[in-house]
This record gives structure tokens, C-alpha cells and sequence, in this order.
């Protein structure tokens, strides 16, 4: 119960973060040093980095996406951030409460290559999730320098992605025998990487531009979702942990 009051909290410091000016941005650093100090104490509870289950992963993705507040919101200035920003963290930090919290360890997790995977992959989710709160904000405002900043966070994002189907391949392969196998899982995650390899390619040779282009990098984000969460309750998976 302890638990579920702390990511409640946690979720709400973020959301009271739309109340804007100074007080919503209190409040949502708040939320930010809330987040991080509860990971922290989940790390030296359990003497490992918490990622091996989704209630952590989901918390980890909510922080690093908060950061982004001190680059976008702060260092840029750019208007209606906190318009949008809480609503990716609180509602990812939410998520987490839907989650089966974890507290045991594979131990064909207990791998340098099963963590690199998971800390790549979280990054890159992040930077996904920072690229959809700017592409909103390119539609909301039609300025062109948002939707070229949503571009290059979902061009690192996947880059992040990339390098974490590697290492999980690896890992995979040490603790499996297998660098892959073709379940309902990994076969989203695979669509979710051609798709937002369709949208980079796109926008490169200027074929896509625009609103377009934007919506496009939009709908990646709700893929990357579902292949995340809503892939194992409705298709099933064996890989339910993480």
C-alpha cells in the first residue's frame, strides 16, 4: 500500500504541474525529486538497478522524460511545455500503478548485457516520449523549429532503441541460446522499429514534412505503447516481467 500511495504521489506532483508559472513548476520538480529519491531507495532495497520489471521501468521513463523541463521549459523558454509535459510523466507514473511490483530477480537477468538492454532501452523511450510532448506542441503552435526538435529526439531515440535490441539480443543469446524469438512481443517491437525507421528515412529525402510528419511521429509513440504494455494482456507473451 506504501507503494501505491508513493506513485499516486508522485503522479499528482506532475499533473499539478499544468497549474503553470511558478507553482507549477514547483510542483513539478517536485514530482521529479520524488520520483528519483523513491528509484534510489528501490535500488538499495533491492541491491540492484530496479529495471527488471515494468513498475520500475515505467517510473524510470516518467523521470527522464520530466527532465527534459529544464532543456525545453527552461534552458529554451519555449511557451506551453507545461501544458504538456506533465501529462507524459503523470500519465506514464500512473501506469506504474497497474504494474506487478517485482521484488525477485531471474537469474538469467543477473547480466551487464541484460541492464545495458534495459537502460538503452528506457533512454530511447524517453527520448520517443520527449519527441511526442514536442510534436504536440508543433500542432498546437505550427512553429517549424518544434517539429525539428521532435525529429531529433525521435532520431536519438531510435538510435537508443537500436543499440538496446543489440544488447538484448546478446543477452538473449547468453542466457537462452536464442538472439531472438518471433512472439507476439518481439514481433511489435519490430514494427515499432520499421515504423519509426519509415518516419526518419521520410523525413530525410523531405518527403514527409509538416503536420504530417509530425502526426506520424506521434502515432510512433502510441505504437511503442502498445508493444510495451498492451501487447502481453491482449495477444500474450511469455516475456511478462519486462
Amino acid at each position: 500500500m506504501s507503494h501505491l500511495f508513493v506513485v499516486l504521489f508522485i503522479s499528482t506532483l506532475y499533473a499539478l504541474g499544468m497549474l503553470g508559472g511558478r507553482q507549477g513548476s514547483a510542483f513539478f520538480v517536485a514530482g521529479m525529486v520524488v520520483n528519483l529519491s523513491y528509484l534510489v531507495l528501490r535500488w538499495g532495497l533491492l541491491n540492484r538497478l530496479p529495471v527488471t520489471d515494468r513498475f520500475d521501468i515505467l517510473l524510470f521513463i516518467a523521470f527522464v522524460i520530466s527532465l527534459s523541463y529544464f532543456y525545453l521549459h527552461t534552458a529554451k523558454r519555449i511557451e506551453g511545455v507545461m501544458n504538456v509535459l506533465p501529462l507524459f510523466s503523470a500519465g506514464l507514473s500512473l501506469l506504474a500503478v497497474f504494474q506487478e511490483r517485482i521484488d525477485t530477480i531471474s537469474p538469467n537477468m543477473n547480466s551487464p548485457w541484460f541492464y545495458l538492454y534495459m537502460i538503452l532501452f528506457i533512454i530511447g523511450f524517453s527520448l520517443m516520449g520527449i519527441g511526442s510532448v514536442t510534436g504536440i506542441l508543433y500542432l498546437q503552435k505550427a512553429v517549424q523549429s518544434l517539429e525539428m526538435l521532435q525529429h531529433r529526439f525521435i532520431l536519438a531515440g531510435w538510435l537508443f532503441f537500436s543499440f538496446a535490441l543489440i544488447a538484448g539480443s546478446v543477452w538473449f543469446f547468453l542466457a537462452y541460446g536464442v538472439y531472438w524469438l518471433w512472439t507476439a512481443k518481439e514481433l511489435w517491437t519490430t514494427i515499432a522499429w520499421f515504423y519509426y525507421s519509415f518516419y526518419l528515412h521520410a523525413r530525410l529525402v523531405n518527403s514527409m514534412k509538416g503536420a504530417i510528419a509530425s502526426e506520424i511521429g506521434l502515432a510512433g509513440f502510441g505504437i511503442m505503447l502498445f508493444s510495451y504494455l498492451g501487447v502481453t494482456p491482449i495477444l500474450g507473451s511469455p516475456w511478462t516481467q519486462f
